[in-house]
């Protein structure tokens, strides 16, 4: 080999050489650990924790990280959910309950639903108050639901303001983050039938609920409708065009009653 050869060879070494330090302090860091990106991983690679609320996890470095908590603390004054508790790890039957602002319920109830990782919704079901709900206070509340464990570890509960309305200004949630039991059985468990219940029998649920009896249009439009587990496992009316442009029609109804009202 002569010298032009031996002195070509030896920069590509080098090169190669610098190119995997390169990369392994891209993926490692300088001091031989995975770069942290979230609190998960923070908590992960040993940090210490703050037992604050949300908690948080600083590096070596300094680098601090938070716990995500949903926007709990945001809407803490509209509606407080007590089980689960943020990151909670869970499985079906998940019971659900709280406390809600009076105006956050319609007729005593409003909706419920879990999210897989993907967002991909895997359940829903009715939180109804276990109390009075005509007031502007704070009122009990209670859910079921019931699901198949999907293939994502963590998902997101979410309590939906009841919007009877359907104005896009009036809609509100409270979005917790959670964790899905890695011993919980894929399979999905022998279903009892559903049931229609409520005041106006505009609920289909998986026991009977209690409601007050204060009247909307679009219930009328549940008599012609199935009431059945869906494919989430859930109880819940089967949506048809039929049904979507019944309930469309009647909001729309509402909406100029009370426009025609402000003028």
């Amino acid at each position: 080999m002569n010298d032009r050869r031996k002195k070509g060879l030896i920069q590509i070494i080098v090169g190669t050489a610098v190119l995997l330090v390169t990369i392994l302090l891209y993926a490692y860091g300088p001091n031989g650990k995975a770069p942290i990106s979230n609190f998960n991983e923070c908590v992960a690679a040993g940090y210490s924790v703050m037992e604050s609320y949300p908690r948080q996890c600083r590096t070596s470095e300094g680098e601090t990280f938070r716990e995500d908590i949903g926007n709990e603390l945001e809407k803490d004054n509209l509606i407080r959910i007590s089980e689960p508790r943020p990151n909670t790890t869970i499985e079906s039957p998940l019971t659900i309950t709280g406390m809600a602002r009076g105006n956050w319920f319609f007729e005593a109830s409003f909706p419920v639903r879990l999210l897989d990782g993907n967002g991909e919704r895997i359940s829903e079901g009715i939180a109804t108050a276990e109390g009075d709900w005509m007031t502007s206070e704070f009122v009990p509340f209670k859910a079921s639901l019931t699901f198949t464990r999907p293939s994502s570890n963590s998902g997101t509960l979410v309590l939906e303001k009841d919007n009877p309305s359907g104005l896009p200004e009036q809609a509100d949630e409270l979005r917790i983050p959670v964790l899905f039991s890695s011993s919980a059985s894929s399979t999905p468990p022998v279903a009892k039938a559903c049931v229609i219940s409520g005041c106006s029998s505009h609920i289909c649920a998986d026991e009977e609920m209690i409601t007050t009896c204060e009247f909307k249009e679009e219930y009328a439009c549940y008599k012609q409708a199935k009431c059945e587990r869906q494919k989430s496992g859930a109880c819940g009316w089967t949506e048809t065009a039929t049904l979507r442009a019944c309930i469309d029609k009647a909001r729309e109804s509402i909406l100029s009653l009370r426009n025609d009202t402000e003028r």
